[in-house]
């Protein structure tokens, strides 16, 4: 069946300052959520099957009142960009949840910085930042 494969799935994810924390001694870090899937790929060579495959992204993924419509009209079009893409499907055989908040540090600093995340207002912050408050309020 050959050899397996690791696809990483990113979650949110951003840079902690050591700034905010309560000591200047530890050293800048990375908080982030990631599931990594493992298994075997196989090609799709068919390329009826990999328009077939679009066809089914755009139904689900494009809005009843969008203006891209996935038909004749644009058959040619599809035809010639979908042989630049690789399509596969993937047979699991396991997934793993990865995460990294700041569970190892003491309460006060993990407070600390998800205070300072909540400032930053970026999307992945203010994610990671409801994780941490999360993880704090089950731990209580």
């Amino acid at each position: 069946m050959g050899q397996e494969v690791l696809i990483i799935f990113p979650g949110p994810h951003t840079y902690i300052s050591s700034s905010w924390y309560e000591s200047t001694l530890p050293v800048p870090t990375w908080n982030y959520v990631a599931v990594h899937v493992y298994g075997y790929i196989e090609i799709i060579e068919d390329q009826k099957e990999v328009i077939s495959t679009l066809e089914k992204l755009v139904a689900k993924y494009e809005r009843k009142s969008s203006s891209y419509k996935f038909d004749e009209t644009n058959q040619t079009f599809i035809e010639g960009l979908s042989k630049g893409i690789v399509a596969f499907k993937l047979s699991i055989t396991r997934m793993e949840g990865k995460w990294k908040l700041s569970q190892n540090h003491s309460e006060e600093r993990r407070k600390r910085v998800v205070d300072n995340l909540e400032q930053l207002q970026s999307e992945d912050a203010l994610s990671i930042a409801k994780l941490m408050k999360n993880n704090l309020n089950e731990s209580v």
